[in-house]
């Protein structure tokens, strides 16, 4: 199932698609992270006094999820609302984005048979858990103030594995370049 899902994956890469992608999500980055938009983490911590989206944070507990929505306030919970069906889109874009750039560096440091192929698959599994986290934090939007600890824990394992996952592509696109790097100033001996 993993062969054939990498395989796939290198099929449809293209430079012109991974392009569109990874612009796409350096948008929606730009939107949540970097910008005073309405869907931004900076308007999240000015409603809230400090306190930003769960989506950031490296882990938290169940309890710290709960104990955040609470600091948002009824107008933070509304803009997390708005903020989750932007960040559905999100996933989508990096996720095959990142998967397209992973295969391009896998085919020039390893040939198109290399195992190293596999790691395109790193950025699908980064989107899954960042859909897992998304729904979660939905749930948890719902159903507060009660308090639901098997939707706070999953999302807190749902974030840490995201980001996890997404250590794992960067240091094996890292690892590309720095080999593509080698080969490169040895040829220039």
């Amino acid at each position: 199932m993993f062969d054939s899902t990498s395989a796939a994956i290198a099929r449809y890469s293209s430079p012109r698609l991974m392009a569109v992608l990874l612009l796409a999500a350096a948008g929606f980055l730009g939107l949540f992270s970097f910008s005073a938009s309405p869907l931004s983490n900076a308007e999240m911590t000015r409603i809230s006094g400090g306190e930003g989206f769960l989506d950031l944070k490296p882990f938290y507990s169940a309890q710290e999820a709960f104990a955040a929505l609470g600091r948002y306030g009824t107008e933070g919970r509304k803009l997390y609302r708005r903020f989750l069906v932007a960040d559905f889109a999100f996933p989508l874009a990096y996720g095959l984005g990142l998967a397209f750039l992973l295969t391009r560096t896998a085919r020039a440091v390893g040939g198109s048979g290399t195992r190293w192929l596999r790691a395109n698959l790193l950025p699908l599994g980064i989107a899954f858990f960042d859909y897992v986290e998304n729904l979660c934090i939905l749930g948890m939007l719902n159903v507060y103030p009660e308090i639901s600890l098997p939707l706070g824990s999953l999302a807190g394992i749902a974030t840490l594995s995201k980001h996890l996952l997404t250590f794992a592509a960067f240091l094996c696109l890292a690892s590309g370049g720095l080999v593509m790097l080698v080969r490169r100033l040895g040829h220039e001996d």
